[in-house]
């Protein structure tokens, strides 16, 4: 039995080393990954840099009107709003992207602020524009610190405490360390780690199985005296050092940009050893067994290459499911999770990331499950093989 599976595993590998564009296609999507997860870094510190200019936020904004209210507009530019003021209509300008906010000061103000009423003012901006946001919670954040700062000295010079206008003071206190605010740009790893080990091997499970079957080399495979178990035994091992191949290299490359990307510009310390790498990928392990079996049992039922490649890329809804899930709830965690596949991988992945621990307790459940659920599928697909309807279509 292993003599014969170290035959068809020596075969397998030779046939698969042999086809140096599938090679070089299987080890492009870690590139990909790794080179966009590195470009989302960069961008979100681009988007947290724009608004800056030496070290000092820098809004821009149009004002119509400011002259009625001189105080607010030397408070916004104190606070860092650079004002350009317009006479013509803001409206159709914000409208036209000219500008991206213009806050408008009427007339009315003096009035309003004689007679002692709340002074009304329009905001101007367009919704649809997604930079605009974070610089209209800016502008909302200093009008209403300006309202409450002159509430305050109005109160005061009618000799009565500002404090009687404050029925509530609420104080916040942010207990998550940097490493757990590393979760929100981390949080797209796991899905990209584990997406990685789902479509590693596909292109040469699909060859081994539909490929061969669409060339006619499986009837002489298969009247060896090697046994089916022997054979999918076989291609499972061929298929299963390539997939640990890549991911190997995907987590080397994750290391190493986790290690010297910036993230301390973005306010965040994310510090990933080689431990943490180790852990992961012995968590990972059970599942890159599981998924190269699914592989080749789903490809096994394609009449050709194509269509195997087809049936094959459905299983990367398996990973994409539960890492959408985690991704929308970060804090989402119950200890049932490490009994279902990918979800429990998912789940501890991203805790290591943030600097969590693996339990033993997790790691035997993976392995129990993952090696199990293996098994069933190689005996499963071992089984097609003697088909004829698989063997002639």
């Amino acid at each position: 039995m292993f003599k014969t599976l170290w035959v068809v595993w020596r075969k397998e590998m030779i046939d698969a080393l042999r086809d140096k564009r599938s090679i070089r296609l299987a080890f492009l999507p870690v590139l990909y990954f790794v080179g966009l997860f590195a470009a989302g870094v960069f961008f979100a510190l681009k988007l947290q840099q724009d608004n800056r200019v030496d070290g000092t936020t820098q809004i821009p904004m149009v004002m119509q009107g400011g002259d009625y209210l001189p105080e607010l507009r030397d408070w916004l530019e104190e606070q860092g709003a650079v004002i350009e003021t317009r006479a013509d209509d803001v409206y159709l300008a914000v409208e036209r992207g000219d500008s991206e906010l213009a806050l408008i000061i009427p007339p009315e103000v003096i009035e309003q602020g004689v007679r002692g009423q709340a002074l009304t003012l329009w905001l101007v901006y367009d919704a649809s524009n997604q930079k605009v946001h974070a610089k209209l919670h800016f502008i909302r954040s200093q009008v209403q610190a300006w309202s409450q700062r002159t509430g305050s000295v109005n109160l005061l010079a009618r000799g009565i405490a500002p404090e009687v206008g404050v029925t509530l003071q609420l104080r916040e206190s942010n207990v998550a360390d940097d490493q757990k605010m590393g979760v929100f740009v981390l949080g797209s790893l796991p899905m990209i780690i584990l997406l990685s080990a789902f479509i590693a091997s596909i292109g040469f499970s699909a060859d081994m199985t539909a490929g061969e079957r669409e060339r006619r080399s499986l009837e002489s495979l298969l009247i060896t005296p090697a046994s089916s178990a022997a054979i999918m035994l076989g291609k499972w091992l061929t298929s299963l050092c390539l997939s640990l191949a890549i991911i190997v290299l995907t987590l080397l490359l994750l290391w190493i940009a986790l290690a010297y990307l910036p993230f301390s510009e973005l306010g965040l310390r994310v510090s990933v050893s080689a431990i943490t790498m180790g852990q992961i990928f012995i968590s990972l392990l059970p599942l890159v067994f599981l998924a190269v079996a699914l592989q080749l049992a789903v490809a096994i039922f394609a009449r050709s290459f194509k269509d195997a490649q087809t049936y094959v890329g459905v299983l990367m809804l398996i990973p994409m499911v539960p890492g959408f899930y985690t991704l929308f709830n970060p804090g989402v965690s119950a200890d049932w999770f490490t009994w279902v596949p990918v979800l429990g991988q998912q789940v501890v992945l991203r805790d290591l990331l943030v600097g969590g621990e693996l339990s033993g307790q997790a790691l035997l459940r993976f392995w129990l499950l993952g090696l199990g659920l293996t098994c069933v599928t190689l005996i499963f697909a071992a089984a097609q093989l003697r088909r004829g309807k698989i063997i002639y279509g």
